[in-house]
Parts: structure tokens; C-alpha cells; sequence
């Protein structure tokens, strides 16, 4: 790309990449006037990114957390795509936020996990006293995580440039740096850090374990202080086949072998089952097509409409409003309208599901109808799975469109599911557009703009970016020996948000993830029609 002198537009930023379509306005820019007919643009463009994994660790998971182990390659592989460049981080987290009828479990109440799993292999063996032991070692741990790796453990980093060097709970890759040991991928390393092990509290309280880890992320005595970063979108997934049972200290009552049991499917039952947290949590009207619709409801320890402290589970509320402040405080310092938290579920919804409303029918499991009242959200060779009501509404709230980001825990294969959760992340990456009409774009000649000189700056030293080429099947490429290539898109191929009236190219990047982010500045001959040469979308 060669440098024209003329009237000129000088666009700088810290190095981003492009992304996917967006349906919501750009931050606005700001401009600084540097001398006559020059103007200096700064964008703030989006690539951080903090993923919160919220995975089951009850006795029924051992195939699941397998299936899972097996496919976060999937994930990573999108975020680590030339092409996306994504600064991220994964936390993972359980389930287990204790219960009163769970005394023999140490719950993790929302602590961020990263150690291999072959250091806690106890954690796969799960004995429910009334049938025989299972063990799951094997398939959801030393399958997916080779012994090379049983000490596997974050290299020590610091939360910004000038802080303390620490072992930090989660996995991170940006700025050409990663916290995995040298020699592993970031895949391999969750292959190992991913499994939590089936000994968990079987009354899973997901909803409150992913507050509590966002709680603990701005305590500076935690261990997990920092995880969250307020420049970063937030991503969150659960991942579980039961309801969720985010227990109140008054609903402790509705658990205990000593109190209410009004709640209890059997109240002659030595133990409470797991159905207690549905019938605390979700209320089901039949229809006239002899279906079931159900709906979160909060119910006292009895059974009783309740509002407030008296809720034998936490309302659901108490969730989707902490995440939309968290939402509105991200959209705030991003200055931007575009939502920045996401909430995706894998659990008890049907294979394929893609938003249409359930209604449940009673299924064949009369032993799951019986306790439940309704049959199976999904079933499959490793169980059945309880429809996730609470989790699916609150997922719905953060949904651009209803069922584009829940998945069925039933499934055999989980990457169709990490790869579309991870698509959607990305696309909220925003596009680098030249803000103005620039000159020459009949002269773009593949990826080329000869009206452009972009640069990339790092460590005090600039060089002129590259143009990417293209592969015998037409898909771009790095040129031999060059870490970052750049190419630029005009007309029909524009990104949807940089085709807009007196604008005309979109800058795209391909970069080795090896590379740190630096300064991006491009200088660019404007053309003088303005609205006339760029009056609006091309398509």
C-alpha cells in the first residue's frame, strides 16, 4: 500500500481485528483536528473477552465433562482464529454451592478451578449410598488429560503491565502471551483443567455459583480478584442436566430431612431428591393438548407464593439483574449501545432446539414423571436430563434472538455448540472502519488500497503492513514470513456496520496469535465527493 500525499485521515488504534456482522450502532469516534486538511481518528475497538464456565460436578456428569474435555478445542480454535485475535480468559467454576442435605462435599461456591484434573482424581469416583459406585476416572479425566500433564499449572502472570507476577485461577492468551506452560496449547491445557470431577453437591446451584464468582472477582483477598475485567465482554455458559437450586438459607428448611417436606415428590423418603429444587423453583400448568407449560415461580419451603427473604430459592431476578448492571456499567465504559454480557446454557433442552416454546409431554421415564411431573427435557445413551426453566429465562433475557444460544447437554458432540457459542462472542468484535469516503477505492486490487499506508507499531519499532494473498482456494493468507497482513473490503463485502453513507473500506487483519498488540495507524488520501463518491450501503 503506497503513501499519497493529499488530504489525509489518519486512523490509530490499538491493534484489532474484524469480526462479524453487528445490528447495533459503533461506539462514536472522536476526532482531534492536527493541522489543515489532517485529522487524526481513534478507535476503541472490542477484543477483550472473559468466559465464565459453569459446569455440573454432580454424579450424573462423568460423560458430559468427558464430551466437554473433548471439545474446548472447538472454542479456543475460534477465538484464536487469525482472523479474531480475541484477548481472552476462561474461568471455570461448579455447581456446588453447598446444601444441608450435601455435608460430604467442599463446595467451591463459585472459587475459580484450574488445576489438572490428575491431581484430583477422588473427585471422579461419586457413591450415592443407595446403588453402586460409579466411577468415571477414566473416560472423564485421564482420557482427555495425558499423565505428562497431571502437574499441569498456570504460569504466573500479573493483571496489568506494572503489577505482581501470580498463579492466576484461569487460562488467558492476548498480547502475544499465554499463561500455559510452554509446549501446550490452550486446548490440551483445558483438556486437563476442564473436568470437575462427579463428587459434587447434587443440588446444583448454578445460578448462584456465577455470582458469586463475579462477586469474588472484585475482592482482592480472592484468589480469582481481577478475573473480570470491565473493558471485556462477558461470556457465561452453563453447562448441566438438572435444574437449577440456588438455595436460600430459609429454603435450607425445604432440604432437610427434619423439616418441611412439603416439597418432596415422596415425603416418606429417606433423602431429599433433586426434584425439590424444581418443585421450589418452577411452576407447570397443563394445556389442552395434554402438554405441560412451565415457568419459574418462587415458593416458600411450603410450597407458598412468597416474595423476598422468604423464597425457598433465590428469585430469579437476583441474576438477570446483576448481569445487566454488569451490562450496562461494560456498555457505559464502552461507550456503546451493543450488549456486552452473553449467556448461553448446555442442559436438558432438545437436540437441535432453536427457540420454539416447550411444552412438555409426560414422556416414557415414570420414574422422572413421577418426581418431576413432566418428562425429560432431552434424553440419550447417558441419561435423561431436567428441562433448565430458570437457566433457559435467563438465558432468553440475553438472547439476540430466543434459542440462539441454548444447547442440548444430550448431544453427543458438543462442538457444534462451543463453536456457535464462540461465533456469537466474536461477533460482537467490532469492524475496522475508515471513518470517511476514501479516495482511490476503484484501484482496490484484491485486498490492496494504493490510497492507504498502514502501520504497525510495537516496542518503538514501525513497518508498513503487509497486504494478505489469497490460497489456491481463494481464502487469505499471511504472505510467507509475515506475522500480520492486512487487507481491505469495499463495496457488497463491507461489514453491515461500516456500510453506512460516507464511509466506503473496512480494514481486515490476519495475525500469528504469537504477536503482541501494538499501535495500528493508517493514512489514507480522502476523497473530496464525500456523499456524493460514499452516499450510503452498497447492497
Amino acid at each position: 500500500m503506497s503513501f499519497r500525499m493529499c488530504s489525509r485521515v489518519v486512523l490509530s488504534s490499538l491493534f484489532v481485528l474484524p469480526c462479524a456482522c453487528l445490528d447495533h450502532p459503533l461506539k462514536s469516534v472522536e476526532y482531534e483536528s492536527i493541522g489543515e486538511g489532517e485529522t487524526v481518528l481513534v478507535l476503541d475497538v472490542q477484543r477483550k473477552v472473559d468466559v465464565l464456565f459453569v459446569i455440573d460436578n454432580s454424579g450424573s456428569m462423568g460423560e458430559e465433562q468427558a464430551v466437554l474435555a473433548a471439545n474446548f478445542n472447538t472454542f479456543v480454535e475460534v477465538l484464536e482464529r487469525m482472523d479474531v485475535g480475541a484477548d481472552y480468559r476462561i474461568g471455570i467454576t461448579t455447581t456446588d454451592n453447598g446444601n444441608i442435605s450435601c455435608r460430604n462435599t467442599t463446595p467451591e461456591a463459585g472459587a475459580l478451578q484450574m488445576r489438572s484434573c490428575r491431581s484430583h482424581l477422588d473427585d471422579f469416583v461419586f457413591s450415592p449410598g443407595t446403588s453402586a459406585v460409579i466411577d468415571k476416572t477414566v473416560e472423564a479425566c485421564l482420557d482427555p488429560c495425558p499423565d505428562t500433564l497431571m502437574d499441569l499449572q498456570p504460569v504466573p502472570t500479573a493483571l496489568d503491565d506494572d503489577g505482581a507476577q501470580a498463579v492466576r485461577p484461569w487460562l488467558q492468551r492476548g498480547n502475544g502471551t499465554t499463561n500455559v506452560p510452554e509446549g501446550v496449547t490452550t486446548a490440551q491445557a483445558l483438556g486437563c483443567w476442564g473436568p470437575q470431577g462427579i463428587n459434587g453437591c447434587g443440588f446444583e446451584s448454578a445460578l448462584e455459583s456465577m455470582r458469586l464468582t463475579l462477586v469474588r472477582s472484585g475482592v482482592d483477598t480472592e484468589s480469582g480478584y481481577g478475573f473480570m475485567r470491565d473493558d471485556a465482554l462477558l461470556q457465561v455458559v452453563f453447562i448441566t442436566d438438572e435444574a437449577d437450586c440456588s438455595v436460600t438459607v430459609a429454603g435450607q428448611a425445604a432440604f432437610d430431612i427434619e423439616g418441611t417436606r412439603d416439597l418432596w415428590p415422596d415425603p416418606e423418603a429417606p433423602l431429599p431428591p433433586s426434584a425439590v429444587c424444581w418443585n421450589a423453583g418452577v411452576g407447570c400448568s397443563s394445556l389442552a393438548d395434554g402438554t405441560t407449560h412451565c415457568e419459574p415461580v418462587v415458593l416458600d419451603a411450603s410450597g407458598e407464593p412468597v416474595h423476598g427473604d422468604d423464597a425457598a430459592l433465590h428469585p430469579l431476578r437476583r441474576y438477570i439483574e446483576i448481569l445487566r448492571k454488569i451490562d450496562e456499567d461494560k456498555r457505559l465504559i464502552a461507550e456503546t449501545t451493543d450488549p456486552q454480557v452473553l449467556v448461553s446454557v448446555i442442559g436438558g433442552v432438545p437436540s437441535g432446539y432453536a427457540g420454539e416454546p416447550i411444552d412438555y409431554a409426560a414422556g416414557s421415564d415414570g420414574e422422572f414423571f413421577d418426581s418431576f411431573g413432566v418428562g425429560p427435557g432431552c434424553s440419550s445413551g447417558n441419561g435423561t436430563a431436567v428441562p433448565p426453566v430458570r437457566l433457559r429465562v435467563l438465558a432468553e433475557a440475553f438472547a439476540d434472538e430466543p434459542g440462539t444460544n441454548l444447547f442440548s447437554i444430550c448431544d453427543a458432540d458438543y462442538s457444534p455448540a462451543l463453536d456457535a457459542i464462540a461465533e456469537i462472542l466474536v461477533g460482537r468484535f467490532r469492524p475496522n472502519c475508515i471513518e470517511g469516503c476514501v479516495a482511490a477505492v476503484g484501484a482496490l486490487d484484491d485486498g490492496d488500497l494504493p490510497s492507504c499506508t498502514v502501520v504497525h507499531e510495537i516496542g518503538g519499532t514501525s513497518k508498513e503492513i503487509a497486504t494478505c494473498v489469497r490460497d489456491s482456494q481463494g481464502q487469505w493468507q499471511r504472505p510467507e514470513g509475515e506475522a500480520l497482513c492486512l487487507y481491505a473490503v469495499t463495496g457488497d463485502d463491507l461489514d453491515p456496520a461500516c456500510d453506512v453513507a460516507g464511509q466506503n473500506v473496512e480494514l481486515r487483519f490476519l495475525r500469528d496469535p504469537q504477536v503482541p498488540v501494538g499501535n495500528v495507524s493508517a493514512t489514507c488520501e480522502m476523497s473530496t465527493q464525500g456523499l456524493t463518491e460514499c452516499p450510503g450501503p452498497s447492497s
